[in-house]
């Protein structure tokens, strides 16, 4: 079973299971139009529903679990753990993140780091997968560049290993579908940590159009989101991840993409390119 399923990691796991011979139960939010074209059972559920989650995780033996960004996040997750444990689940593969520590000052990294010792504790057989932030984040930034062709950003000089989600999803895969060779936790990592300077020339090489990066200080990325109807929680969140990845907490290279897939990390270069026409820039 795969929870948010409609989501980025989500949906790119529900299809890497697919070419897998092994199609999932999904879980989406209500009203969620995701239905995957019929090639895999859906079940509509809110997570926050015990009911509903509960005749979900009777019918697997293995859960991937993924949520959204939200406030209590960590509730949320644990809940769902002790839940997958008394319905019977004898494998869960958790995606949490890279940072993630139980007194982590950052309430993202707080939150995962609390529900990761949950799982690890809980005495089912688990994955933590810590990927660092998606490549396909930088899709957020489209705004901007269009307006006014910069990449604007409280990051500083700083370095960051972006990794892309296709392959988080990847990792998820193998560890539902080989528990005994992907078991504990990995951080996961694209092949390379770039300065947002080279990440604003990957895109402009692969739009077409000029982009700058404009380091900016905290204050304008919060006024910037709540123009954009962000509600405080998620501008506090946002910004607690930024100041990790200024002060350099994002620089960290690891081969586990690899070690698990058997294949390189795809490089933000290659991102770019497939993913221009999503820009919606004249390519």
């Amino acid at each position: 079973m795969v929870t948010g399923a409609a989501g980025t990691v989500g949906r790119a796991l529900v299809e890497e299971l697919l070419s897998s011979g092994h199609p999932p139960l999904a879980v989406v939010r209500p009203g969620s139009d995701a239905d995957f074209e019929g090639r895999v059972q859906t079940v509509q559920a809110d997570l926050d529903s015990d009911e509903a989650m509960g005749d979900a995780l009777v019918r697997v033996r293995s859960l991937c679990l993924i949520t959204p960004l939200r406030p209590r996040q960590d509730e949320l997750q644990s809940r769902l753990v002790r839940m997958a444990r008394a319905c019977g689940v004898e494998r869960i593969v958790k995606v949490s993140a890279l940072g993630a520590a139980s007194e982590s000052p950052i309430r993202v990294h707080r939150e995962h780091g609390r529900a990761d010792r949950v799982l690890e504790s809980s005495g089912v057989a688990y994955a933590l997968l810590r990927p660092n932030a998606f490549m396909q984040n930088s899709l957020q930034w489209r705004s901007t560049i269009a307006a006014r062709g910069t990449l604007e950003l409280p990051i500083g000089e700083a370095r960051v290993s972006f990794v892309d989600a296709r392959d988080v999803a990847a990792c998820a895969a193998a560890a539902l579908l080989e528990p005994a060779r992907v078991q504990g936790a990995h951080d996961l990592t694209g092949p390379e940590a770039l300065g947002f300077a080279e990440i604003a020339g990957h895109l402009a090489r692969a739009t077409g159009t000029p982009v700058r990066y404009v380091d900016v200080p905290p204050e304008r990325t919060a006024a910037n989101m709540r123009a954009g109807g962000a509600p405080e929680w998620a501008i506090n969140a946002r910004l607690g991840l930024y100041s990790t990845l200024r002060a350099g907490e994002g620089s960290l290279v690891t081969s586990a993409v690899e070690e698990i897939t058997g294949r390189a990390p795809r490089r933000f270069a290659d991102f770019a390119a497939q993913a221009a026409p999503s820009f919606a820039l004249q390519v």
